[in-house]
C-alpha cells in the first residue's frame, strides 16, 4: 500500500514538474516573440499622409523628415498628399487604417481642427509622436508702404477694419494670428483669405493687400531682394537673423505662436512601435542634413523638437486655447 501511494505520489510530481515546464517554456516562447515584436518593426513600407498640398510648407517638412527616416528605420516611406479641411482628409484616413504604426500623419493644423470641431478623432483618435518645427510668423509689408509697426498700427486706427491682412486658407492659423493681432493691438483689421503663398506674396508686391502673415522661409526670396519687409516678428525673443526687428512681446501683445508641424499616429498602436519611431525620429531631426535643412528655410529660429508625451501636452494646451479662439471667430 505504501509503495501504491509513493509510486502515485511520484507520479503527481513528475506531472507537476512537466506542467511547469511546459508553462516556462511557452513564457519563454512569449517573451522571444515580444522581443521580436519590439525589435522587427518595421517590416514593410511606411505611409505618412499628408493633408496639405505638394510645396507646401507641412509637404516640405514631412519630406525633409522622410528622407533621414527611410536611412534609420530602413524602409522606404511614402508621402501621400491628401488635401482638404486642413489636414482632416488626411487624418480621417489615417483613423480608418490598422493601429499597426504603418499609417502616419504629418501635420500642422491638428490642434486647430480639433478646436474648430472638423477633426471629429482629436487626441481621442491620435497620438502625437514628435514635434520637429514651432515656426515663427512675420507681419510682412510692401517698404514703400510702412515704416514700422508703429505706422501700421496707427493706420489701422485712422481707417478702423479698412487695412487688410492676407493669409493662407480660412479658420486656420493665419486667420487666428490676424484675429488675436487685432485683438491685442485693439485694431479693427480685415483677414482675407488666399488660395496659397503665391497669391499672398502678390497681393502684397502688387498693392492689393496691406500687409501678410506669412513665416520667415517662404519669404526669403522676397525679402533679400527688397520687395517685402517685416515689421514685426510673432517671438519670445529677438531673432538673431533679424537683430532690428521688434517682437510681439517687446510690443506687450501676448502672440508668439506658430505653426507646429510634427507627426500623428492612431490610437492603440503598440506603445514600443511609437517608441521606435519617436526614437528614429529624433536621430532624425539631430542629422545634420535635417539641421541644415531648418538654417536654409529659417525654421530654426526657435526650437522645436518635443517628444511624444511633451507634444501631447502641448496639443492639449493649444486645443484648449484655440477652442476659445475659434468660439469667437465664428460667431
Amino acid at each position: 500500500m505504501k509503495k501504491l501511494m509513493g509510486s502515485i505520489l511520484l507520479v503527481g510530481l513528475v506531472s507537476i514538474l512537466a506542467a511547469c515546464g511546459g508553462g516556462s517554456e511557452q513564457s519563454g516562447g512569449s517573451s522571444d516573440e515580444g522581443v521580436a515584436a519590439e525589435t522587427t518593426y518595421p517590416e514593410r513600407n511606411i505611409e505618412i499622409l499628408v493633408g496639405h498640398g505638394a510645396g507646401g510648407g507641412t509637404d516640405m517638412f514631412t519630406r525633409a523628415v522622410t528622407k533621414e527616416l527611410e536611412g534609420i528605420l530602413d524602409v522606404n516611406i511614402n508621402v501621400v498628399n491628401q488635401e482638404g479641411g486642413a489636414g482632416v482628409i488626411a487624418a480621417k484616413n489615417a483613423f480608418n487604417a490598422p493601429a499597426d504604426g504603418y499609417t502616419l500623419v504629418g501635420d500642422a493644423a491638428f490642434p486647430i481642427t480639433t478646436a474648430a470641431g472638423t477633426n471629429e478623432q482629436g487626441l481621442e483618435g491620435f497620438i502625437p509622436v514628435a514635434r520637429f518645427q514651432s515656426d515663427t510668423y512675420g507681419l510682412w509689408v510692401d517698404p514703400a508702404k510702412y515704416e514700422s509697426i508703429d505706422d501700421f498700427i496707427q493706420a489701422a486706427k485712422d481707417n478702423p477694419g479698412k487695412l487688410t491682412i492676407g493669409g493662407t486658407g480660412s479658420m486656420g492659423m493665419d486667420e487666428i494670428t490676424v484675429f488675436l493681432l487685432g485683438q491685442a493691438a485693439e485694431v479693427d483689421i480685415s483677414f482675407v483669405p488666399m488660395s496659397g503663398s503665391g497669391e499672398m506674396h502678390a497681393g502684397v508686391i502688387g498693392g492689393h493687400l496691406d500687409a501678410m502673415v506669412d513665416e520667415f522661409g517662404p519669404t526669403k526670396a522676397l525679402y533679400e531682394d527688397g520687395s517685402v519687409k517685416p515689421l514685426v516678428a510673432f517671438s519670445e525673443e529677438k531673432l538673431e537673423q533679424f537683430p532690428d526687428l521688434p517682437t510681439t512681446v517687446e510690443k506687450g501683445w501676448d502672440l508668439t505662436d506658430g505653426n507646429e508641424r510634427g507627426f500623428y499616429i492612431k490610437t492603440g498602436t503598440d506603445p514600443e512601435i511609437i517608441k521606435v519611431l519617436e526614437d528614429a525620429m529624433k536621430t532624425a531631426y539631430d542629422s545634420e542634413e535635417y539641421q541644415k535643412y531648418e538654417e536654409e528655410n529659417y525654421l530654426h529660429l526657435r526650437e522645436g523638437w518635443l517628444n511624444s508625451e511633451e507634444f501631447t501636452a502641448r496639443t492639449e494646451e493649444l486645443i484648449e486655447k484655440y477652442t476659445g479662439v475659434m468660439a469667437k471667430l465664428q460667431k
